[in-house]
């Protein structure tokens, strides 16, 4: 049976309807009354826009559908509540059960402190607890997960000590793939927590997910995803990302076979090279402007991650590589650029690509190396300009620019790390809260963002015509020559997946 969406606004504001069957497009109508079979489910758009399916090109599902069940902290204010929220999930627990949970951001404090254990040790006493940065760069763990884990002799960087040398349960970078692997998980719990973002993505418009897997729990997240696909029972479609970490597991399985379809295909691996500006382990030339002695943390030497990003080449998959401050970008683009050879044939590309000076665009623009930017960092990075003082601050995110060089630059969310909601990163890609406005980008630009490029750095090239695949998204207004600012109230109507509604709000 198809299904027929009319009474539709297109992006240059003409009016007509889209009727989709056996999985795609198969007809649009400029104008006119569509001629369709009798038995065509019917959408009634009542002038909304539709649009090629929009996808978030970088976002956590199986994380952010963990924490959905776990203790959420985002928006916590205060040490406080910090403490409340953690005691209300040691309350739900069993002694000796893992109570974890994200989403602190201690810039939001009055103080801007970071927690430690002496603040939570009194209330999870028979729990160890782990729960992480909004950011997912930093941790802080209790004096009962220290004790579970063996962590108390660790030294370095990545534990960090108060002036008593004692570990004040602050945990960076690497050393949370030790803390969260040691926290048990099954298959069957990871499928439902998929599912429950899917069920969201869904009703925010997204037709497909750029699905990065976890360093700590690959195994259950990989099963859980092949289990959904065979089952017939993935609503959207994954395109996924596999740590390095995993490589040996993912090619002795035979898992690019057996996730190859057409709602869950492994496309590359995901690589880190830094950290975050809010926890200030991003990797900068300079140091930070409110921390003079600190310039961030690089994960790889050179030589290690030039052959790191050689061998996922090698193997046929597309790199992906995390780089947030400017000297991991350079790093980046100079492992890259080995393996692009005259056009990226393979769209390796950077994720985050955030302190993004002149020299390292025109860098990416000459290795035809692609991004995948988060655009809400923007407006919520609201303490970026202290980071990086006024001088670097023009080149944090720099939209307009990357676009006018060249760049090849899709739209995503970093979920649970911002929302999930896709028009909330066109917004921002159009407003970016008044920072540095000149690098703000139009709508078409913005949506090219979230629709044909997002499927482009997703080795998916398709386009909204007829005879490509029916992935569409129905917002509930007309949207050509709306005012950026308004365009963060704009809800979608309905998601089309495979030519069939994977959501929509009883239109008809």
């Amino acid at each position: 049976m198809g299904l027929l969406l009319k009474n539709c606004t297109f992006l240059d504001s003409s009016n007509g309807a889209v009727y989709c069957e056996q999985g795609r497009i198969a007809r649009i109508y400029r104008g006119g009354e569509p001629e369709v079979p009798a038995d065509a489910a019917v959408v009634d758009a009542n002038g909304g826009t539709v649009l090629q399916g929009l996808v978030d090109t970088h976002c956590h599902p199986f994380e952010y559908g963990w924490l959905k069940r776990n203790v959420d902290l985002r928006g916590a204010s205060n040490v406080v509540a910090l403490r409340l929220r953690i005691q209300a999930g040691v309350l739900r627990a069993k002694p000796g059960d893992w109570v974890v949970g994200m989403g602190w951001d201690q810039e939001a404090f009055p103080d801007r402190r970071m927690p430690t254990r002496y603040d939570i040790d009194d209330i999870s006493a028979s729990n160890p607890v782990a729960v992480s940065r909004v950011c997912g760069h930093i941790a802080l763990v209790n004096s009962a997960a220290i004790r579970l884990l063996g962590l108390g002799s660790r030294t370095g960087p990545l534990f960090e000590r108060d002036t008593a040398g004692e570990l004040t349960g602050i945990v960076k970078e690497d050393a949370l793939t030790e803390v969260y692997g040691g926290i048990p998980r099954t298959a069957e719990g990871v499928a439902a927590d998929l599912q429950s973002v899917e069920t969201e993505g869904a009703r925010l418009g997204l037709t497909a997910l750029h699905t990065i897997v976890s360093p700590e729990g690959f195994r259950e997240e990989l099963a859980a995803i092949s289990l959904l696909a065979s089952a017939g029972r993935l609503a959207l479609r994954h395109m996924v990302y596999v740590p390095p970490e995993s490589l040996g597991y993912v090619e002795e399985k035979g898992l690019r076979a057996k996730l190859s379809g057409p709602k869950a295909r492994i496309n590359g691996v995901k690589i880190f090279t830094d950290g975050s500006l809010g926890a200030r382990t991003a990797a900068l030339r300079e140091p930070y402007a409110d921390d003079p002695s600190n310039s961030g943390l690089l994960r790889y030497g050179d030589g290690e991650l030039a052959s790191l990003v050689e061998r996922v080449d090698s193997l046929g998959y597309q790199a992906i590589v995390h780089a947030i401050g400017d000297r991991a970008v350079e790093q980046t683009i100079g492992a890259l650029s080995k393996v692009t050879g005259a056009n990226n044939p393979r769209r390796h590309r950077i994720e985050h690509a955030g302190l993004l000076p002149r020299d390292l665009r025109s860098k990416m623009a000459k290795h035809g190396i692609r991004a995948a930017v988060q655009p809400c960092f923007v407006t919520t990075d609201t303490w970026a300009v202290g980071r990086l003082g006024g001088d670097r601050i023009r080149d944090l995110y720099p939209f307009r620019s990357m676009l006018d060089e060249g760049l090849v630059a899709s739209g995503g969310s970093d979920c649970p790390v911002e929302s999930l909601n896709p028009v909330l990163g066109v917004w921002s890609a159009m407003t970016r809260g008044g920072i540095v406005p000149e690098e703000s980008i139009g709508l078409d630009e913005a949506l090219d963002m979230y629709t044909s490029k997002a499927a482009s750095n997703g080795l998916d090239d398709r386009a909204f015509a007829e005879g490509e695949p029916a992935d569409l998204t129905l917002l509930d207004t007309a949207v050509a020559g709306m005012h950026p600012a308004l365009f963060r109230n704009v809800k979608p109507l309905a998601t089309v997946v495979d030519g069939s509604l994977a959501h929509s709000y009883g239109l008809g």
